[in-house]
């Protein structure tokens, strides 16, 4: 602190973690999911009435848009777990200690498949199908869920122009708000950034001659 005080520096501690880490106010809780795309601002109606808690922290995997929603999404590019990616912002939605493992991995299933009957999740091999997998070395919760899918159901080499083109068709086969541009533009307000970001949003931006995104997702819908 001396050192800080004679350069006027700030002051870094060396504490870890450091001070109001979320590890010093709160014991480890049982389990947590964690978001890193839409999730983030729209968990849906039956997680967000089981989160307890947000915790901000980083990907523990990189991150990438590197999928073609298809069933929801119109075609639109998604983030997912991609080794071309890097560590993104994310969020831990830590939930209430009531809530088991299974009905936490089913909870999450069924938003990320928009399912609302009493199907649970199952594993299967079908190459767009979502799988919850799980991770135990979190400081925050004992055990962390997060989605991801098969590598073949995967973008292999994913490129700024191609998600752009998609992005744009998108508009016009997903529902209001579900769209590839206001997927990225949602991406971009949660401080997420790929290593693709820059490019995919100036391509969006070029193809639909606009200069922002909101301006490029009413020049896609023809308004």
């Amino acid at each position: 602190m001396q050192e800080s005080i004679r350069t006027g520096r700030p002051y870094q501690t060396r504490l870890d973690p450091p001070p109001a880490d979320p590890r010093c106010c709160h014991p480890r809780k049982k389990i947590g999911i964690l978001a890193f795309g839409s999730l983030i601002q729209d968990p849906g109606p039956e997680l967000e009435s089981r989160i307890a808690m947000r915790i901000k922290t980083v990907t523990p995997f990189p991150v990438e848009y590197a999928r073609l929603s298809r069933k929801t999404r119109g075609g639109a590019p998604t983030l997912v777990p991609h080794k071309s990616g890097c560590s993104v912002s994310a969020e831990i939605l830590v939930l209430d200690d009531a809530v088991s493992l299974d009905e936490a991995r089913n909870m999450l299933w069924k938003r990320e498949t928009r399912k609302t009957d009493g199907e649970k999740y199952n594993e299967v091999t079908s190459l767009s199908s979502v799988l919850v997998g799980v991770r135990d070395d979190s400081p925050y919760v004992s055990t962390l869920l997060y989605t991801d899918f098969r590598a073949e159901g995967k973008i292999a080499n994913p490129t700024p122009e191609d998600l752009a083109t998609r992005a744009i068709q998108s508009v016009q086969e997903a529902d209001e708000g579900k769209d590839g541009i206001s997927y990225l533009r949602d991406a971009l307000e949660c401080g997420i950034q790929t290593p693709l970001t820059p490019a995919y949003t100036t391509e969006i931006l070029r193809k639909t001659n606009a200069r922002s995104l909101e301006e490029a997702l009413r020049n896609a819908k023809g308004d």
